[in-house]
């Protein structure tokens, strides 16, 4: 009898247990971008397996999502969630939140896109000191890419860079600057941190406006890209067509960091299928990212003032490894979602 209610009462704290533990609540750093990606997933399995073993990524916590936080996502009572949070170790941001919902039909919010198609968040962004490595790792998983590593020149730099296709349709873009070599981000195993998000757009002005009027972005370039002559491009894109399609891009910072940014890109002349229909967390992709505010209060009504509408329900919920916090979000006319988040004392 003992064994059994030992059991039992194993069982019932197990799931009326907290999101997850950590042992002093994390302060974001404030006013240099987004703190964390969440990424919505089928199964977990296989992107904890790429960045624990291909990326040198850790675990931070794994547990159930707050009913709260699923509230204020605007999904039913009857849904839950759990979430595994995955960080590059020695790297305070940049981090990837993988949730899986039960309870609600759901499908990829970028199936089998082109990269011009516009619609939700596009792709990952890091850096490595060995792309090709890791490229080969991912396609012995079974995982594609929009193309093999292509080197290319980008504002006086020599890069490598490849478009991995994983599961759910979440894509990672890995950088290894090849000329000046990289100096700094001695955390690197594998893949750094996240340092920027990309999405492909159907309105660049609109979308740019949104960050940058709206939510006070600034903007570190705009500009197009385009080949002088024809090549293979790290999208994929036709080589005959490489020097006939500007690549309009804007990468936007809320402060003068590396980290923390959000690049806009349009295929000028390319029209694509649009998926922001189905940006939202009911459907799998990079839905969200999570930006750490010191007054969220104050950060609803100035975006509000901007003629944005924030959904917010003002129910403070539990978020590894934060603790308490308050949260709002917003989405952008190209379906990306903001969520902004206060953690409270």
């Amino acid at each position: 009898m003992r064994t059994i209610l030992f059991a039992l009462l194993s069982f019932v704290t197990f799931w009326v247990a907290p999101v997850s533990v950590t042992a002093k609540p994390v302060q974001p750093e404030i006013g240099k971008g987004w703190q964390e990606a969440v990424v919505h997933v089928a199964d977990p399995a296989p992107w904890v397996a790429f960045f624990t073993e291909d990326a040198g990524w850790k675990v931070a916590s794994r547990g159930r999502i707050d009913p709260t936080i699923l509230k204020s996502w605007n999904l039913a009572p009857t849904v839950t969630g759990t979430e595994v949070l995955l960080m590059n170790e020695g790297d305070s941001k940049g981090w990837i939140r993988l949730v899986t919902l039960k309870g609600i039909a759901s499908e990829p919010i970028r199936p089998a896109a082109q990269a011009w198609d516009p619609g939700g968040w596009f792709s990952l962004m890091t850096r490595s000191r060995d792309a090709t490595n890791v490229y080969n790792k991912a396609i012995a998983r079974g995982w594609t890419a929009y193309n093999s590593p292509q080197e290319f020149s980008f504002g006086g730099v020599q890069l490598r860079n490849v478009v991995i296709r994983g599961p759910d349709g979440v894509n990672v873009s890995i950088y290894e600057r090849l000329v000046p070599k990289l100096e700094g981000w001695e955390t690197i195993k594998g893949i750094s941190r996240v340092f920027n998000v990309m999405t492909m757009v159907k309105d660049f002005e609109a979308e740019r406006a949104f960050f940058q009027e709206g939510l006070g972005f600034g903007a570190w370039f705009i500009g197009n890209y385009e080949d002088t002559i024809p090549v293979a491009t790290n999208f994929g894109l036709p080589v005959n067509l490489s020097t006939h399609i500007p690549r309009r891009s804007g990468i936007l910072w809320e402060s003068q960091s590396e980290d923390g940014r959000v690049e806009l890109m349009r295929f000028v002349g390319l029209e694509g299928v649009d998926h922001a229909p189905r940006a939202n967390f009911t459907n799998r992709g990079i839905v969200a990212l999570r930006l750490p505010v010191a007054n969220l209060d104050a950060w609803v009504s100035k975006v509000r003032a901007k003629g944005i509408e924030v959904s917010t329900i003002g129910q403070p919920s539990r978020l590894a490894p934060y603790g308490r916090v308050k949260t709002a979000w917003v989405q952008s006319p190209n379906g990306g979602i903001v969520e902004a988040f206060e953690v409270l004392p």
